[in-house]
């Protein structure tokens, strides 16, 4: 559907209604606008849109709309392996998830307490992370740029597997931690 939506874009520009980058997010605008109210998106990615449409009305050109169709089209279509450190990141803890495990990202304040995050995720394996550090542990573009440490109750080897399988730098540091690393 996004590539769609590019085609559109270009059609667009082609017929002479969308000439200018102002024209452009608003012809998108306008389409995606009637192209959700007419569900013309699978179910799946109808969050991602409402979002765009919020985003574009409320920032306007700013919203950069053509381009984050772009980059929602390219992170949904091209190979895990080529996408961003934080997409890696995600994919990898989405692929844990069937396996049973939870994920959790914790408040500063909660991370400090660890005794009381084991007791809490004591009976299940769980992936947990300081919200502060997964904030500043990547950059806009969604590159690592600092270690983000992770507390992991119950099995971490397989914690570390599934880490190792989607190539990301991950490091034990303690029985229960792991960190990746830029």
């Amino acid at each position: 559907m996004i590539i769609l939506t590019g085609c559109v874009a270009e059609t667009a520009q082609q017929n002479g209604q969308a000439l200018s980058p102002l024209s452009t997010h608003a012809f998108l605008l306008r389409w995606l606008t009637v192209a959700y109210k007419q569900k013309r998106f699978p179910r799946t990615i109808a969050y991602d849109i409402e979002g765009l449409l919020t985003l574009g009305r409320n920032k306007g050109l700013a919203a950069s709309l053509l381009n984050r169709l772009e980059y929602l089209w390219n992170s949904c279509t091209g190979p895990v392996s080529v996408q961003s450190d934080l997409y890696q990141l995600t994919y990898a803890i989405e692929q844990l998830k069937p396996q049973g495990w939870v994920k959790a990202v914790v408040s500063d304040g909660d991370w400090n307490n660890e005794a009381l995050l084991v007791q809490e995720y004591s009976d299940t394996n769980a992936l947990l992370v300081k919200k502060s550090a997964l904030t500043h542990g990547f950059s806009d573009e969604g590159k690592l740029i600092a270690p983000i440490e992770f507390l992991v109750t119950d099995d971490l080897s397989s914690c570390m597997a599934v880490f190792q399988t989607h190539a990301l730098p991950a490091v034990v540091l303690k029985p229960d931690r792991i960190t990746i690393q830029p």
